[in-house]
């Protein structure tokens, strides 16, 4: 995998300050109006935004992050899309975590506590190994519903775990390389925005939050993708539609 091109790919697009400052605006909004139920919209669009960059990358496109201009529409229902699948891949976490609810009930009845302790216990490892799976799945189930544009493409268990199984050495090093990229820029972003007196932490936390998102695309499009990638090739890369 090319890990600093995923880094690199959102500062080399020549009007990348606008695409992100627009993202960040979106994220900004869903948080204003995040107390009613339209404080989604903003956010799945963002989402469906990744998505649409994702399919550049594996599309070999010069500037992956598409123009902010009349695809809304179309972002916010392929957003949709995606929290759904998720939803329906994180449903057995909320099936699991069922018993735990039920030992933490009893914890109050001393002969029941042991009971109760190993329940809880049971339950818990249980709901960490399916968000493991989950967690592993995610960038064939990004991959498939954004090439698709189809809710039943990322529900396709079988085909989704199967190129898990195939791409596993990859799909860790993007789960890891995420989890440390969320790190480095959320606190990169709190640290400016502190020097900005605080105030700027409205702006640079949703800006980092963006271009995680677009590096969790980048590093999701690459899994499965031959070698050499389009952008090591020396040959000409698609631009990137207007």
């Amino acid at each position: 995998m090319d890990i600093g091109k995923s880094f690199s790919f959102v500062f080399e697009d020549p009007r990348w300050v606008d695409k992100v400052l627009i993202g960040a605006g979106m994220l900004i909004l869903g948080s204003l109006l995040s107390v009613v139920l339209i404080g989604v919209i903003p956010v799945f669009i963002v989402g469906g935004y990744a998505l649409e960059t994702l399919r550049n990358v594996r599309r070999g496109e010069r500037y992956p992050m598409p123009e902010w201009k009349d695809r809304w529409g179309e972002w916010l229902m392929l957003g949709l899309k995606l929290w759904v699948v998720t939803l329906i891949w994180s449903l057995p976490m909320f099936v699991l975590i069922m018993p735990m609810a039920v030992a933490l009930a009893i914890t109050g009845q001393q002969e029941l506590e042991g009971a109760a302790a190993v329940i809880a216990l049971c339950s818990g490892l249980a709901v960490f190994a399916w968000g493991l799976v989950v967690a592993l799945a995610s960038p064939a189930i990004y991959t498939r519903v954004a090439e698709t544009e189809e809710i039943g493409a990322g529900l396709r268990f079988g085909e989704i775990l199967s190129f898990t199984r195939q791409h596993l050495g990859e799909v860790i090093i993007a789960t890891l390389v995420l989890i440390l990229a969320s790190l480095v820029f959320s606190l990169a972003g709190f640290l400016i925005g502190l020097l900005l007196c605080l105030v700027g932490v409205v702006v640079t936390l949703p800006a980092v939050s963006f271009i995680v998102a677009l590096v969790q695309s980048h590093l999701y499009a690459q899994v499965g993708m031959p070698s050499p990638k389009p952008w090591q090739t020396g040959l000409a890369p698609v631009e990137a539609a207007e």
